[in-house]
């Protein structure tokens, strides 16, 4: 008999329409739509980088080609500058490792988002890495406890090297989530702390109880 976790329903960096429906990341799928979009959108990954690690430059200029699609699918950015590199980051990542290749489909229709849960954060993505076998339960319980310790700005840098191990061995990451949580971290980082290591010792609970 498995349990659902009892982890409480992070803010959504979505808004109401959790489920991704005129979401940011409906604005990113809609950006990625187009071959250009798309390509545009991955090599964002490098501009967001290079922001992270040289904060004065001059990042106006350089997100330019993130700024054309993105606020032609109506994106509206956030209102602070802090919340700003963790909504490009996701897109970008998302851009790379989840958005559907648009020369392989002659159809204009957006995929639909993922369902998930309230607790399919990045927790539960490392107890599911663990429980495939993708990394050792030290492994998984270490990398997990480094990443809860670091300030806002080292997290975002490591964020894309986790979730480059977590997809290429098709591990699910909840876009929706991992952006909420990066928003949150800066006032709100030990309840995400929380939530993360619920999810963790849930999953890994509950899927050891249903084999």
């Amino acid at each position: 008999m498995t349990t659902t976790p009892d982890t409480p329903t992070p803010a959504s960096a979505d808004g109401p329409a959790a489920d991704g429906r005129g979401s940011f990341m409906h604005v990113v799928r809609a950006a990625c739509a187009t071959p250009a979009g798309r390509s545009d959108m991955r090599r964002g990954l490098n501009i967001v980088l290079a922001d992270l690690e040289h904060p004065t430059g001059n990042s106006g200029q350089s997100r330019w080609p993130l700024y054309t699609h993105l606020m032609a699918a109506g994106y509206r950015p956030p209102a602070t500058a802090a919340a700003e590199l963790p909504h490009l980051l996701v897109a970008a990542l998302y851009a790379v490792y989840d958005a559907p290749n648009p020369r392989m489909s002659s159809t204009t229709t957006l995929p639909a988002p993922a369902l998930f849960k309230p607790w399919h954060n990045l927790g539960w993505s490392f107890a599911t890495a663990a429980h495939r076998g993708v990394m050792n339960q030290d492994n998984a319980t270490g990398t997990l406890g480094y990443l809860a310790e670091l300030d806002q700005t080292t997290l975002l840098r490591e964020i894309p090297a986790v979730v480059a191990r977590l997809r290429s061995a098709s591990i699910p990451i909840t876009w929706t989530l991992l952006l909420a949580d990066l928003l949150r971290w800066r006032d709100q980082s030990a309840q995400v702390r929380l939530d993360w290591a619920r999810a963790f010792h849930n999953t890994r609970s509950n899927e050891e109880t249903s084999k």
